[in-house]
């Protein structure tokens, strides 16, 4: 497919917003802590007063702010209990880290297909997945659609399973009007450069068990029980500690998130109008038990075959050559690098040895269309101006009409 030339102007460049939005609240965030000079979160107060207002607005009692999103799935498995060969159910069809991080802990990734009106976990296929070393499932909230949590949890209760819910995508979200990540035992986030909440990088964990609260708090911070200076290193643990920078812009990011998520759906409401006029595309449909989207992305399949053959990467790369950004979905986790045999094997992982399934003979066709054929736009578009959702679907049907 030809792309415009170097000289081409840029039909969205400069119109949508850039994100993460910020105003004078970041930078006199910033300065406080700078002059502050506390900016470790044992010697200030701005993580914890982050974490304090977080738990208030999931309606949970702790929330335990870390590095990463992929660190806070790691922090949930070590605080669940879930050991070294333990199977671990993570959606065929979502961002690496749910599926890395149980690697990363020593625990078997289990991928499962996804419902292809949803692109969340399909729990007809996870309950076909559990097995006798199934000890955990963490459904992600795809694009800030709620999963089938009501499912989720007769299954995990049915087979004595953990529940991690992956909510990195869902700030804000709710579901039969109770908030993403407050739904089982423990929830993750990310705060991640294009999260809806974001401080560059950061995640977090959130529960309303005292017990895991305290015990992430150790293995978070090196072993070592809050306020500790006599350096009483209670379990194994690792350092997984956010700045106070990232907590006070994090305290200001949390203020913007309320007006944000209203615009965002009117926006997405708009733009699955005006997309429904195109020819062979198809929103993604959803959920009626999702009261509250997060719309983290915009997300539809695209049929190549009303596209002169286009697929969802072709048609991502040509808009985001007009200043739009797009891509097309995920790839299925089992067929990413990561899960060959010879990067496994790089970790001292194999079939025989740790119990491994054949990652090449997981079927998750699902998974594998939506690669090909599902794109996704950044959700800054859907807090730019009503008239400019027109201009993007007068683009795709301009490229429709445009023959390879």
């Amino acid at each position: 497919m030809s792309l415009p030339s170097p000289g081409h102007r840029q039909r969205f460049q400069g119109r949508i917003p850039v994100w993460p939005l910020q105003d004078s609240r970041e930078e006199e965030a910033i300065l406080r802590v700078v002059r502050s000079r506390k900016w470790w979160r044992e010697a200030g107060d701005e993580v914890a007063g982050f974490e304090r207002q977080f738990a208030a607005f999931l309606g949970v009692d702790h929330v335990r702010a870390v590095t990463t999103g992929t660190h806070a799935i790691e922090l949930a498995l070590a605080s669940l209990g879930i050991k070294p060969g333990d199977e671990v159910l993570v959606p065929a069809c979502t961002f690496i880290a749910t599926a890395s991080a149980v690697l990363t802990h020593g625990a078997v990734p289990i991928p499962v297909d996804v419902e292809p009106d949803t692109l969340c976990i399909d729990m007809a296929a996870a309950a076909a997945a559990v097995g006798p070393r199934t000890r955990a499932i963490i459904p992600v909230h795809m694009a800030g659609q709620l999963c089938d949590m009501d499912a989720v949890l007769a299954l995990a209760q049915r087979h004595g399973l953990e529940v991690i819910e992956d909510a990195a995508h869902a700030h804000g979200a709710r579901y039969r009007d109770r908030p993403a990540g407050s739904l089982g035992r423990v929830s993750i986030f990310s705060f991640q450069q294009g999260k809806i909440l974001t401080a560059g990088e950061g995640g977090a964990l959130a529960t309303s068990d005292a017990a895991i609260a305290a015990e992430t708090f150790e293995r978070h911070s090196c072993g070592r029980p809050s306020g500790d200076r006599d350096y009483v290193h209670r379990v194994i643990g690792s350092n997984m500690r956010m700045t106070e920078f990232q907590g006070a812009i994090l305290s200001t990011q949390l203020e913007r998130l309320p007006e944000q998520l209203l615009l965002r759906e009117q926006r997405a409401a708009r733009l699955e109008e005006l997309m429904r006029r195109v020819p062979g595309v198809r929103p993604l449909v959803r959920r009626p038990e999702t009261t509250l989207h997060a719309h983290y992305m915009w997300m539809a399949w695209f049929d190549p075959a009303a596209f002169h053959g286009r697929t969802a990467s072709d048609i991502a790369r040509h808009l985001r050559a007009e200043g739009l950004f797009a891509a097309r979905c995920f790839p299925p986790v089992h067929r990413t690098g990561m899960f060959s045999p010879a990067s496994l094997a790089t970790r001292g992982l194999s079939r025989s040895g740790q119990g491994l399934p054949d990652y090449a003979a997981i079927r998750a066709p699902v998974a594998e269309a939506a690669n090909q054929s599902v794109v996704w736009f950044h959700h800054a578009l859907l807090l730019a101006e009503e008239s400019i959702l027109e201009e993007v679907v007068d683009e795709i049907l301009s490229l429709q009409r445009q023959a390879p």
